[in-house]
């Protein structure tokens, strides 16, 4: 089961491992990573972001959650494809399309801020992670019916793809005018994982225990702990495809499997009661080595084969997986080729801000961002009101429109002694389930961190 799910549903499926900078916390005066939203602002203070705790969130973007694949059946959890679980009612999750994701996550290792030479400086080491995908309806329907049940299903379109990375900053902010305050972050960034599957036509029929696929795409992982294996084609045995379930993930030999360069931009023009504000964030890409790569043969793969789904020994969850994983490993067949060096573009983020001060402890403001995806690209407009009720408490609470539906955010920020101390959500709308998985249509991210301030 591992040796398939790894390569293939390790794209496609939804891994928690994903928070952008929160929206909400755009106008904060006193967050201390609001310069990643934009490189022109900075905090009040100098800081120190410790590993993790400083500043660590998860998020999720999509039209389908965990509680639409796990399903409760005599007080025991199973997966979808259990046939206790009927398909009019799984497959109406997706009555309305495509299933689609997205996902983010953004952890700091380590952050530094202090002035010095007329400017705002920040120094600072993180991990983050992007993920996203486009499955066709017949995907899902595959998944559930296509190891038990005659049929044909088109998965064309069906594309995915997941990216880890590392990068270690320099920001730096100042005064151009009394009014106008730019700023710039350049970041060297290490490569740690970039996996796809992008199939741009792909037939499956299955009669009886016959089958035949028909597909025209690629696979690729950037990761150098795999062990591939390959065994013949069906349609000709000289031919050898890649057999993810022998294929052994195991350790990396290395750390970095790709290298690139970034930027971040931005300007803060404050005019006392008025702020006007834009940024471009990751403008750069990342070159990538590619140990597991393959194509799609030009015949179509015809094979015949009976499954035989588990009903006994260890739990169904696992078997239901392993089932699942057999079905994949034979219906995606890929010629195994050399390793591919390719270059990737960040996914570039533009955000146009502006804020009115009410009050002295009051402000309004407005914040647009789009984010550039190939498979899925994100928007939001958002309304915020900034509320300082004490000096040492920023709270902030927000609503707004995108391409996720309707959402509500709020944020908070409280200094208490050396330590700054923050957590918001820019969904307040969303649900999670006990195991603290993403749940509901309107599923949460989150982020909170401590820093030490001085």
């Amino acid at each position: 089961m591992k040796k398939i799910l790894i390569p293939i549903l390790c794209i496609l499926s939804i891994s928690a491992v994903n928070a952008q900078t929160l929206q909400t916390s755009y106008f904060s005066e006193d967050f201390a990573y609001s310069y990643r939203l934009n490189p022109a602002f900075h905090p009040k203070n100098g800081f120190i972001g410790l590993p993790f705790i400083g500043s660590t969130g998860v998020g999720y973007k999509g039209n389908f959650a965990i509680n639409d694949l796990f399903y409760k059946v005599g007080g025991e959890r199973v997966t979808f494809i259990n046939d206790a679980v009927p398909s009019s009612e799984f497959l109406g999750h997706f009555k309305d399309g495509p299933a689609r994701f997205g996902t983010e996550s953004y952890s700091n290792l380590f952050a530094i801020g202090f002035k010095a030479g007329g400017m705002y400086n920040i120094v600072d080491v993180n991990i983050r992670s992007y993920s996203s995908g486009w499955f066709p309806s017949d995907f899902m329907r595959f998944l559930k019916d296509g190891a038990v049940s005659d049929g044909t299903y088109d998965l064309s379109g069906l594309r995915a793809h997941s990216m880890s990375l590392a990068d270690i900053g320099i920001t730096s902010s100042w005064k151009l005018t009394r009014k106008l305050r730019i700023g710039m972050r350049f970041k060297g960034v290490f490569g740690l994982n970039n996996s796809y599957i992008d199939m741009d036509r792909m037939n499956i029929r299955h009669t009886g225990n016959d089958w035949s696929v028909t597909a025209d795409g690629v696979i690729a992982s950037a990761y150098d702990g795999y062990d591939i294996k390959t065994a013949p084609a069906p349609f000709d045995p000289t031919v050898e495809l890649i057999d993810f379930r022998k294929t052994v993930f195991g350790k990396p030999k290395g750390v970095m499997n790709g290298f690139g360069v970034g930027a971040d931009i931005g300007f803060l023009y404050d005019d006392s009661s008025w702020q006007l504000s834009a940024s471009v964030s990751d403008i750069g890409c990342v070159f990538w080595f590619h140990n597991l790569y393959g194509h799609s043969p030009s015949q179509a793969l015809e094979y015949s084969t009976e499954y035989q789904p588990h009903h006994h020994g260890g739990t169904r969850v696992d078997n239901e997986f392993s089932d699942m994983g057999a079905l994949l490993g034979d219906a995606f067949g890929f010629l195994k080729e050399d390793e591919y060096q390719s270059l990737v573009l960040l996914p570039l983020t533009l955000r146009l801000g502006a804020q009115y001060l009410y009050l002295s402890d009051l402000s309004f403001g407005g914040l647009a961002t789009f984010r550039y995806d190939p498979i899925r690209p994100f928007w939001d407009i958002r309304g915020n009101v900034n509320y300082r009720p004490v000096k040492k408490v920023e709270l902030i609470g927000s609503l707004g429109m995108g391409s996720m539906g309707i959402t509500a955010g709020a944020f908070a920020n409280v200094r208490l002694g050396f330590l700054s101390i923050f957590a918001g959500t820019d969904n307040l709308l969303g649900s999670s389930i006990s195991t603290f998985y993403p749940s509901g249509k309107g599923t949460p991210n989150f982020a909170a961190g401590v820093n030490i301030i001085w």
